[in-house]
Parts: C-alpha cells; sequence; structure tokens
C-alpha cells in the first residue's frame, strides 16, 4: 500500500508510462515546509510550471499525468505559500474552494483540515482550521491519486460496483473514514476510486 509521496509518484509515473523528469526550481520559502512537499516538488515540480489546462470550460489536462497537481484538488505550488491569519499555511485545496489543507509551520507534519473536508459524513463544515490524526504527506498521497483518477475520464466506468479483480489495497486511510478508498488488481490493470469510478490503464 502507498504511504510516501515517493511511492505515489513511482506508481504514478509507471501507471501514465512517464518516465520523464519534472523536477521543480529550488524551494525558497521564507519557513518551514514539509518534507513531503519538498520530495514532491523535486520529483513533479516542474508541472507547477508548465502543465496547462485544456481549453474550454471542464477541469481537464492533456493527460491525467499533466494535471497531477490540479486535476481535481489543487496541490498548491510551495513558492506562493501564504501563511493565514490562524498561522496557518494551505497547501491543498478543493477546486472550488469547499475545503482545505493546511499545516502549520511550527508542526509541519501534522495535517490541519478546513470546510467540508473529505473526511466522510459529518456535520461541522467549519472554516475554522482542524486537526486530523493524518499528517500532509497522507494528504499529497491521497490528493495525487484522486487527480490521477479524475483526469482519467475516458477511461472511467461511471459509479461502478468494485470489481471483485480489485482486491489489493493500493491506499486508504481511517481519517479519511473509509471515503476514499484505492484498490488495484493483481496485474495493475485497472484502480477502484471508492464507490466512484474505476480507472482502467489506457
Amino acid at each position: 500500500m502507498l504511504k510516501t509521496v515517493d511511492e505515489a509518484c513511482d506508481f504514478i509515473g509507471e501507471w501514465c508510462g512517464e518516465s520523464a523528469a519534472h523536477a521543480g526550481t529550488e524551494l525558497t520559502v521564507p519557513f518551514a515546509i514539509p518534507n513531503s512537499v519538498a520530495r514532491l516538488n523535486s520529483r513533479v515540480g516542474g508541472l507547477w510550471r508548465t502543465a496547462k489546462r485544456t481549453p474550454g470550460p471542464l477541469l481537464a489536462y492533456a493527460t491525467p499525468f499533466l494535471g497531477l497537481l490540479a486535476g481535481q484538488d489543487r496541490i498548491l505550488d510551495p513558492s506562493a505559500y501564504v501563511i493565514d491569519a490562524y498561522g496557518v499555511v494551505p497547501f491543498v485545496c478543493e477546486n472550488q474552494g469547499v475545503w482545505r489543507c493546511g499545516f502549520d509551520p511550527n508542526d509541519t507534519d501534522r495535517l490541519l483540515v478546513s470546510g467540508d473536508w473529505s473526511g466522510g459524513p459529518s456535520v461541522d463544515f467549519s472554516n475554522h482550521w482542524r486537526h486530523v490524526q493524518a499528517t500532509t504527506e497522507d494528504a499529497l498521497v491521497c490528493a495525487l491519486l484522486i487527480n490521477m483518477c479524475m483526469q482519467s475520464e475516458t477511461h472511467w466506468d461511471q459509479d461502478a460496483a468494485k470489481p471483485g479483480e480489485a482486491c489489493i489495497p493500493l491506499w486508504n486511510h481511517p481519517a479519511w473514514n473509509d471515503l476514499y478508498d484505492f484498490w488495484v488488481n493483481e496485474e495493475q490493470t485497472l484502480i477502484y476510486f471508492s464507490g466512484w469510478r474505476v480507472t482502467r490503464r489506457s
């Protein structure tokens, strides 16, 4: 099961047939950032500069790989990080701003969330930051997988049931209350994304 940004990037690169280097530029952020963000930048940070949406009203990229950082949830470019009025730095945002993930520069690994965060059924849709039992790296891995699957639209099976062959857990986390689970088959030709989609390798 994927645990780290590096493992996620390795898996996604192989799945998408993408072996080119996409390292970002050197980060000069004036406060502490998560190590997982620095590692993400070293792997695919170049996409913050080069990946462009396709023309039109839909949130779409030419390939799933190009949409890794903004295909559904926006993984923010650390060069543009800002500490908000509560001392928190947002680093992942739902594309319509419904929820955000953030971190405290004094405690960079601990995940903070606000809004209608993707943690399963809840009545707490507060815009105030709150802690959850997960790390910033957990949030990045989840966002990378969501973006890849959501940008694989032409290979989706709309609202399909979980195929029996999707028996190997790829990623899940208790903080997400089973809302986002990813399963893969032994041949690694399909990914089941919760109750949403089956993504098939092109």
